[in-house]
């Protein structure tokens, strides 16, 4: 059986099982692998979380510097930002976060993280969902540049 995966475009992928070939844009082709990591854990009678996959995708916020950052920030809504910072609960990612949106709005955010309450595991899935589209669709069009993360070839 054919299988694999071929880079057309800066956000279009191609995507070869057999005799079909489907494309997807950047976003799908990680959830296609994170689908793909949780059939494997699941077949070797492993554990795996599709939340902390999407909480991993998420942190490639990280890698991103400070001018792209902002961009990002400026075009996500401040409830799926909030969402994702306390389902990662992750210090260095709020911190990079907060350092890189306006003062009132780093206050606000912080208000929000404290009062917040945890969000439902399809919330935030949804949230991070929204954010990391973002992130690959303006990775696509030129307008930021994600760099490179753990990168793996078939």
């Amino acid at each position: 059986m054919k299988l694999g995966i071929k880079k057309l475009h800066e956000n279009e992928w191609q995507v070869h099982v057999g005799h079909t070939t489907v494309r997807l844009d950047r976003f799908s082709v990680e959830l296609l692998n994170i689908a793909l990591e949780h059939l494997q854990a699941l077949e070797s009678g492993q554990e795996h979380s599709v939340l902390k996959s999407y909480i991993h995708l998420a942190e490639r916020l990280l890698v991103l510097s400070s001018a792209d950052l902002q961009t990002l920030l400026r075009s996500i809504a401040n409830e799926d930002l909030s969402r994702l910072l306390l389902i990662a609960n992750n210090a260095e990612l709020t911190q990079k976060v907060l350092s890189n949106t306006g003062g009132i709005l780093a206050k606000q955010l912080e208000a929000d993280l404290q009062r917040t309450p945890m969000p439902t595991h399809e919330d935030a899935k949804t949230s991070i969902r929204r954010v990391i589209g973002k992130m690959f669709e303006f990775d696509g069009d030129g307008v930021i540049q994600v760099q490179p993360g753990e990168e793996r070839y078939i």
